[in-house]
Parts: structure tokens; C-alpha cells; sequence
């Protein structure tokens, strides 16, 4: 991680100074660094995190693993929907595709890691304990849930125009909070916890819906910053995944033995919750100022001439597609003239 960022130290130092050329090929490998260099980052605070704590070592390592996992993506996902929003909002409009596709992937993603971890995939085998009891099945039938619903909701929105949004990531968040509430465990403070989870889930799905219905759907027009409920469902995803990540086995055990009750420990996932979307909005604001440019205009639908049907737009679609068949048709008659043209018998009289 060091040698990643004093990489990254010696080509700003290059890169502003103009020691260094800029090209395609430097510009990739400089976000290919960063990117690795965030990853890197974000794990050793998790890992230093887990042996500070002394986490996933008293056998519970497959459960560990997905609590783990897919809380980051939760947290991910909520940090690149907040960056989206306040930077690059139109270009959610050029990418021919609504937010929902790239929130199906990740929970098919997620779900497929926690349908074969859940139930100690890591350590079962070959031990002849393999008894699987009830927290097992919901979990994994959760993970199923998740993989198959993903699965829809990228099938529903491979084509879809971005204004035309599907509530099917929304209604897996609240089927997956109901589950989470009502899931009994054989400790009070671990059902408390899954309570907490459970309950930030269903607050998830439900503004998510009221931000699909009510502000993406033309209620809200243009401004220069994002609508201000749209940061709930980002605050509530990122809560989420702090309290997915914060209800493993070994935890729960450790709340229980620190004697720390429920009331605190989700004051503390929560102020966790805020740091991190403070320190992004900062952050956000910091690139602002450095590169002197204001927040892009943010539109949650385009312009009227531009997103007003999904019939209107694959006809504009159809239109650009027969221009470019027309333009490449033209090139190649011209082309075939002038070949024709050097091959006359005229051409060979002296």
C-alpha cells in the first residue's frame, strides 16, 4: 500500500510539474493506481479492525466472510452513489441504463457469496458437522433471494431508459428487513442487533420507492445540486452495511462480553454512517475547489425534449443508427466509385 502511493505521489509530482507526458496509456494506469490504492486502503482498516477485535477466529469464518463482504458492498455502493450524484449526474442519463442495473449486479454479486458462506462453507466440510439449523437456511435462502432478484432487475433494466426505474432492488431491501426483524436468535443482544439491520433495510427500500416515485420520476426538476431527499437512501444504505458487517457470531459475543448494550452500539454504527458520508461530501467539495469548477447541473430526468417516452427515445435511437448505416453506406459507394473510376479504359489511353 506504501509503494501504491508513492506511485501515485511521484506521478502528481510528474504530472503537474510536466515531467511526465500525459497519454491514454499514463491517465489509466494513474486511475488503475488510485483505484487500487482505495481497495487496499479500505481493506486494512477492515482487516485491522477484525484483528484489533480479534473477529472471525472462534469457527464461525464462512459467516464472518459474508457479513462482511456485504456490508462493503452496501458501504461501496452508497460512497459511489453519493460521488454519482454530486459530480456526475448528467452522466447517468449518458450511460442508457437507470441506477437500479448497477444496484441489481451488486446485490447478484452479494447474494452469490452469501448462498455458499452463510452455513460455515469453509469449515463443514470433511468434519461430519454439517447440521444446518434455522439461522442457516433464512440466511442462505436470503442469499438465494438476493442472486435471483438481482438477476431480475438486471434483466429488467439491461435496456431500459434511465428514467424508467424498477422498484425490484427496493422490494428485496424490505423482504430482507422484514426477515432481519423478525429473525429469532438464541442471544438477545444478537437479535437486537439483526433488528437494527432489518429496520435500516426496510427504511432503505421505502425511500428508495419515494425517491423512484416522487423526485426521479419529473416531481423534482432541474437544480444544480442533487434533491436533498435523495441523500437518504444513500445515508440509509451505507447504515446498512455497518450493521450487516457489525452482526456476525464473534461481534455479538464480543458486545456481550464488553457488556455494551444495543442503544449504544447503534450510536456508534451510526456515527460511523455519518463520518463516512461527511468525509465524502468533503471530499467532493475539495474537488470542486481544486478544480475551480461548480457542481455539474444535475437533472434527474434531462431535458424535456430529451427523456420525455421510451418510444420517443428508441425512435431517436433508430434514427442516429439509420444516419450512421446512411453515412457508412455513402463512404463505401464513393470509395467504389473512385476504384472503378482508376480501372476504365479511358484511364489507359496515351
Amino acid at each position: 500500500m506504501l509503494s501504491l502511493l508513492l506511485v501515485q505521489t511521484a506521478a502528481n509530482l510528474g504530472f503537474s510539474t510536466h515531467m511526465l507526458k500525459r497519454s491514454s496509456v499514463s491517465e489509466t494506469l494513474y486511475r488503475v493506481v488510485g483505484l487500487a490504492l482505495l481497495a487496499f486502503t479500505y481493506m486494512a482498516m477492515v482487516l485491522g479492525g477484525i484483528r484489533y477485535l480479534n473477529l472471525c477466529t472462534q469457527g464461525h469464518l464462512g459467516q464472518c466472510i459474508s457479513h462482511f463482504a456485504r456490508g462493503s458492498a452496501l458501504i461501496i455502493g452508497s460512497v459511489v452513489f453519493l460521488v454519482f450524484m454530486r459530480i456526475f449526474g448528467p452522466l447517468m442519463l449518458e450511460i442508457r441504463r437507470p441506477p437500479e442495473f448497477y444496484v441489481s449486479l451488486i446485490m447478484m454479486t452479494v447474494g452469490l457469496i452469501g448462498t455458499f458462506t452463510e452455513h460455515n462453507f469453509f469449515q463443514s466440510a470433511g468434519n461430519g458437522q454439517d447440521n444446518w439449523s434455522h439461522k442457516d437456511l433464512q440466511h442462505t435462502m436470503i442469499g438465494i433471494s438476493w442472486f435471483a432478484g438481482g438477476l431480475l432487475g438486471v434483466l429488467m433494466t439491461a435496456r431500459s431508459h434511465p428514467r424508467f426505474r424498477t422498484p425490484i432492488p427496493s422490494i428485496i431491501f424490505i423482504a430482507t428487513g422484514i426477515s432481519m426483524i423478525i429473525h429469532q436468535q438464541d442471544l438477545v443482544m444478537s437479535s437486537y442487533v439483526h433488528f437494527f439491520f432489518g429496520a435500516s433495510q426496510v427504511l432503505l427500500g421505502l425511500t428508495t420507492i419515494c425517491e423512484i416515485t416522487l423526485v426521479a420520476s419529473g416531481f423534482v426538476k432541474d437544480r444544480g445540486e442533487p434533491p436533498l431527499f435523495q441523500y437518504i437512501p444513500v445515508f440509509f444504505m451505507c447504515a446498512s452495511g455497518m450493521a450487516l458487517m457489525g452482526a456476525n457470531r464473534d461481534m455479538v459475543f464480543f458486545l456481550v462480553n464488553s457488556g455494551i448494550d444495543i442503544s449504544t452500539y447503534a450510536l456508534v454504527l451510526l456515527s460511523f454512517c455519518f463520518v463516512i458520508v461527511l468525509y465524502f461530501y468533503l471530499l467532493v467539495d475539495l474537488y470542486h475547489w481544486l478544480t475551480g469548477t461548480a457542481p455539474s447541473k444535475y437533472s434527474a430526468l434531462g431535458g424535456d425534449e430529451d427523456l420525455d417516452t421510451t418510444s420517443g427515445w428508441l425512435q431517436r435511437e433508430e434514427e442516429l443508427r439509420r444516419k450512421r448505416h446512411s453515412t457508412s453506406s455513402q463512404t463505401s459507394t464513393l470509395n467504389h466509385s473512385e476504384s472503378s473510376e482508376r480501372i476504365t479504359p479511358q484511364t489507359f489511353e496515351v
